[in-house]
């Protein structure tokens, strides 16, 4: 069965390098997510961390993984879960010129562990990005 992905972009009115200063916040972006509370953050080295995630959605038994996130050039935070209840869980948030400014753009790769509960919704991931 394929892995379920995610990919949504929305176009933002600030420039690129005012949007990565918020996305490079590793920290402040973890946490964006309803129902995810981030326990055990660190900063691996200036460009890499590592924390751990709670997902506590209604419809599913509650996960935790740990998680890296590495800043990769200017433009892309790419995070990957690296221990606990999720095997695969990947993606990146990706800043990108645009005329009127930027665009900012999630893309997810994820499996939820057969048992828990259905695939979490994309609508989740588009009321964060909104």
């Amino acid at each position: 069965m394929p892995v379920p992905t995610f990919r949504y972009t929305l176009p933002v009115q600030v420039s690129p390098a005012q949007l990565w200063a918020l996305v490079h916040d590793a920290r402040r972006v973890a946490g964006l997510f309803p129902y995810v509370e981030v326990e055990e953050f660190a900063e691996v080295s200036p460009e890499v961390w590592s924390y751990w995630r709670r997902l506590s959605l209604p419809t599913l038994a509650t996960l935790r993984w740990r998680e890296e996130a590495r800043a990769t050039g200017e433009d892309t935070l790419a995070f990957r879960a690296v221990e606990g209840d999720l095997e695969t869980f990947t993606g990146q948030w990706q800043v990108t010129p645009d005329e009127a400014g930027s665009r900012l753009t999630l893309q997810v790769a994820y499996e939820i562990p057969e048992g828990i509960g259905p695939a979490v919704p994309a609508f989740v991931a588009t009321h964060v990005m909104n």
